[in-house]
């Protein structure tokens, strides 16, 4: 009989310690852990008998964009994402054009073969120093963006700074 009665205290204290606490609520983490993904686009046209270019070459372009973004959890309701990438292309629109040509609809050109310029036909531009080459460039950017869940997550704060660089400019953004 005593060792009836230590089996049910044993049963009844250990079933007593089994509940869970009732002032605990789960609270499911926005990020479960630290997130690395490495993304890259390609992008190639031809572009045979170009527009930009009155018909006359190609407006071939390519492009290679790898970019790197983590997401690391601060705690259940924050997240911090960090997303880098750099952009490499090659094209031969700006590159192709003519500055020196004097034809087309607004220079009154308008049914004028490029083909068959006289001597005489060609003249200087004053856009010869703004139009820039882009037969090949490199473009970077970062971001940092904070990010903040509400309890019941209905609701997300964000705050986010960025940076973009180029051979001839650079850029730099805020936001939330």
């Amino acid at each position: 009989m005593k060792k009836v009665v230590v089996i049910i205290f044993l049963f009844v204290a250990a079933f007593g310690f089994s509940q869970q606490d009732s002032t605990l609520v789960y609270k499911k983490r926005v990020l479960d852990q630290t997130e690395v993904d490495f993304l890259i686009s390609y992008y190639a046209q031809d572009g045979d008998n170009a527009a930009v270019t009155g018909g006359i070459g190609t407006e071939e372009l390519t492009d290679i964009t790898p970019t790197i973004v983590i997401s690391v959890p601060l705690n259940e309701d924050d997240v911090l994402t960090v997303d880098a990438g750099i952009s490499s292309y090659t094209s031969a629109s700006s590159s192709n054009l003519n500055p020196f040509d004097k034809t087309g609809a607004s220079n009154g050109g308008e049914g004028h073969d490029d083909d068959r310029l006289a001597p005489g036909d060609v003249t200087g531009s004053p856009w010869v120093a703004s139009s820039g080459a882009s037969r090949q460039d490199v473009w970077a950017s970062g971001t940092v963006d904070y990010s903040h869940s509400s309890d019941d997550r209905n609701l997300i704060w964000n705050a986010n700074v960025s940076f973009a660089t180029e051979f001839d400019y650079s850029s730099i953004g805020f936001g939330g």
